[in-house]
C-alpha cells in the first residue's frame, strides 16, 4: 500500500496518542520518540510505526502494523513476531504490537498470536493485538480531539439509522471541526478520502470545496505524480508484452509479465521496450531483461 503507508505514517506520528490508546486498550498511556521503522539483521525489515511508551506500571516499545489487505509475502504472525524479536533485542524493553486492517475481509483469519513447540521440545507464543478498523463502532471514535484517528473513521461502522454517505459527510465535518493548522487539515482530510474509499464510492469524497482544501495537503501532488508515474509503467509494461507476443508468438512471453511489473524505473522499462522491438530472439530479449 504505497500511497497509504506514508500518509498514515504521517498523521499517526503527528498525532498517536489516540492510535496508542486504541491499540492498547490503555487510555493511561504516554507516547515518546517516535523509533525508526528501519531494522538491519541480515535483511532490511520495515515496520510501519513504533515508539517508546510509558504504562503505569512499564516503559515499553509500542508496534503498529497497518494492513489494507491481508498479508501475502509471509503470513503475519510470522511477520509480527519478527518485528517485535527485532524490537526487543534492539532496545531491550517489552514490545506491545498490533495489526491494523482497513479494507474487510481482510485480518478475519488472522489468530492474533504465533504458537509453536510443546512441553517436551520447548517453543513459545507470542501474542499480537488484531483491530479490524471496519468492525469498530464508528460514533464512538468520531471526536475532533481524536485527530489520529479522523483519517480512519469513514472506515468504521456507521450507525444503523444513518446512510454510509450521510456517515461520510458527518466524518469530513468533525475533520474539518479537528483543531489543527491548515496544511494538517488538509492532510487530514486527504488522507480520510483516500482510506475511505477502500470501503465507500470515491464520489463521496467528490467536492469542488473539499477538493480545493485537500491540494493544500503536500501529500495531494505526491498521489497524483504516482498514479501519474504508475500509470506510465503499466502502458509501457503492455506494450513491450504485446510486442514480444506478436514478433514470438510461439515463446512464454506471460512469463515475463511479473517480471516487467515489479521494475519501479520508468526508464528501463522503456528500454526494454525498445529492445522488444529489435531483439534478435525471445532468448536474446530475455537475456536483456536478466541483465
Amino acid at each position: 500500500m504505497p500511497y497509504y503507508d506514508e500518509i498514515f505514517k504521517h498523521v499517526t506520528g503527528e498525532f498517536p496518542h489516540a492510535l496508542a490508546v486504541l491499540a492498547l486498550k490503555a487510555p493511561a498511556v504516554e507516547v515518546g520518540k517516535r523509533l525508526a521503522t528501519e531494522h538491519t539483521t541480515v535483511r532490511i525489515h520495515h515496520s510501519d510505526m513504533t515508539f517508546h511508551i510509558r504504562l503505569p506500571d512499564e516503559e515499553a516499545i509500542l508496534h503498529i502494523e497497518a494492513q489494507t489487505d491481508d498479508s501475502t509475502h509471509k503470513p503475519m504472525p510470522l511477520r509480527m513476531l519478527a518485528y517485535s524479536s527485532f524490537l526487543s533485542l534492539e532496545h531491550e524493553k517489552n514490545v506491545y504490537s498490533t495489526v491494523l486492517y482497513f479494507r474487510p475481509p481482510a485480518g478475519q483469519n488472522d489468530p492474533g498470536f504465533y504458537r509453536y513447540g510443546n512441553d517436551q521440545r520447548g517453543g513459545g507464543c507470542f501474542q499480537y493485538n488484531v483491530i479490524r478498523m471496519y468492525e469498530l463502532d464508528g460514533e464512538a471514535f468520531l471526536d475532533p480531539e481524536a485527530v489520529g484517528l479522523l483519517p480512519f473513521t469513514a472506515l468504521m461502522k456507521h450507525p444503523p439509522d444513518m446512510t454510509p454517505q450521510a456517515w461520510v459527510e458527518k466524518c469530513i465535518e468533525t475533520t474539518q471541526a479537528a483543531h489543527v493548522d491548515r496544511e494538517m487539515q488538509a492532510t487530514l482530510l486527504f488522507a480520510l478520502s483516500l482510506f475511505g474509499s477502500l470501503t465507500h464510492p470515491s464520489e463521496f469524497f467528490q467536492d469542488p470545496i473539499l477538493e480545493e482544501i485537500m491540494q493544500e495537503s503536500p501529500f495531494y501532488e505526491l498521489v497524483i505524480q504516482r498514479g501519474i508515474e504508475q500509470g506510465a509503467r503499466q502502458m509501457s509494461v503492455e506494450s513491450t508484452l504485446a510486442t514480444l507476443n506478436q514478433r514470438f508468438p510461439n515463446a512464454d512471453v506471460d512469463a515475463l509479465k511479473p517480471i516487467l511489473e515489479a521494475i519501479d524505473d520508468l526508464n528501463r522499462l522503456r528500454e526494454l521496450n525498445l529492445n522488444a522491438s529489435v531483439a534478435e530472439s525471445f532468448n536474446a530479449f530475455r537475456e536483456d531483461l536478466d541483465a
